[in-house]
């Protein structure tokens, strides 16, 4: 296993197109080669190549209306490793897990808009894995729970796979939206809720859309034992985890009331601890899509992405029944010319899908991502300090 310096002195460079191809095929032909080579490494912030870094430029649309274009910056030597585990790309309706590797542009698609941006603070790893298709989730809990299993088994395989080959002692960041949420928040519980050790290597989880819930009156007690939601902006070792809705909320939100003592979790990136309304630092959307239409400035933006900044505020609801959502909603200063760029009279954020409502759940990590990605760098900043050698673990020696 390499250490750190040697892998900031030769980091590992970014899979090619005819490298990526072979692996896919390798991993589709056979079984016990895809749990063992089930992870790849985009590198991000280590190794991209010159038009991938392009790739995650921004229009930013500043308060007077006007329009420019931001160079993406990736970490030159990045402090962090990023694990992330994409949503539900698979939108079959029979119950099962999706099998078929040989065209990966959802993974990849979901990958660049949600996480890639994260390669401002560390380098990113993306499993692909067995999900389940979206129908599973309208299955008997018994066939739910096989399938969540096997898909997790590929998840956790590749966790091992990156500690095996790439993990060199840097903090740990666990990044997952929707159902990688949920895979997330069970690798959480297998590998790290009861081993200090692997406790003390996390800086934050942040399983954004899934089902966090917590003790009344506590930060930890339900779906963690020891793992604490944050606090703090700077505080290691905690998860962030909320879902997105319209101010006034759905009548039968995703994933429904929590258990009873329990209350979902709610944390406000913009806002870590806080219990008041904040605006959020910046909404990125993704300008092009190849199975979306009408993304955001598609019309105008010459970036793949568009970030507004300071337009949209944020803060955490509670309903009686003790689900908790992070409310967002326009908010743009006095005399701000600028609109939103999503439609939230739309229909489609109350919507009911079988037996829920999931509001603003595929904006959730586009509307947060600039507060969430600050949270990691905060984190990492903070982590250093206290760092020994540093002038802030000294002076407090002293004292």
């Amino acid at each position: 296993m390499s250490n750190y310096v040697d892998t900031v002195r030769r980091p590992p460079r970014t899979l090619t197109v005819d490298e990526q191809a072979l692996l896919l095929r390798t991993t589709g032909e056979h079984r016990r080669g895809f749990r063992d080579h089930v992870i790849f490494s985009i590198a991000l912030g280590t190794a991209l190549r010159e038009h991938e870094i392009a790739a995650l430029d921004v229009g930013d649309v500043s308060p007077d209306g006007s329009r420019v274009r931001v160079a993406f910056q990736p970490a030159a030597h990045p402090a962090a490793d990023c694990f992330y585990v994409y949503p539900t790309v698979d939108q079959g309706l029979a119950p099962g897990n999706h099998t078929d590797f040989t065209d990966t542009t959802r993974m990849t698609e979901f990958t660049h808009g949600q996480v890639a941006r994260f390669g401002a603070a560390c380098r990113v790893f993306v499993p692909l894995y067995r999900q389940m298709t979206i129908g599973t989730y309208l299955a008997p809990d018994v066939e739910h729970a096989r399938l969540f299993d096997l898909a997790f088994g590929d998840v956790l395989a590749a966790f091992r796979y990156y500690q095996a080959h790439y993990d060199d002692g840097r903090p740990l960041v666990l990044v997952g939206h929707s159902q990688g949420a949920q895979m997330v928040e069970r690798l959480l519980q297998r590998v790290f809720d009861d081993d200090p050790v692997m406790r003390a290597r996390l800086l934050v989880a942040m399983p954004i859309g899934g089902d966090v819930e917590v003790a009344d009156g506590s930060t930890t007690g339900g779906t963690f034992r020891n793992i604490p939601l944050c606090t703090s902006a700077e505080e290691p070792g905690c998860v962030v985890a909320f879902a997105s809705y319209l101010p006034e909320g759905v009548r039968h939100p995703w994933p429904g009331p929590p258990a009873a003592g329990h209350r979902t979790a709610c944390v406000n990136p913009a806002d870590v601890g806080g219990s008041g309304k904040k605006r959020l630092s910046g909404a990125a959307f993704p300008t092009h899509s190849s199975y979306r239409d009408h993304m955001p400035g598609g019309d105008w933006a010459a970036t793949p992405f568009i970030v507004v900044k300071d337009f949209y505020t944020a803060w955490c609801v509670d309903r009686p029944d003790g689900f908790r959502y992070l409310a967002v909603s326009p908010d743009p200063p006095p005399g701000d010319p600028r609109k939103s760029p999503i439609e939230l009279d739309s229909a489609i954020w109350r919507e009911q899908l079988g037996r829920v409502q999931l509001g603003l759940h595929i904006l959730d990590m586009q509307f947060t991502q600039d507060d969430l990605v600050g949270l990691v760098e905060r984190k990492l900043a903070a982590l250093a300090k206290r760092r020994p050698g540093s002038s802030s673990a000294r002076s407090d020696a002293a004292r």
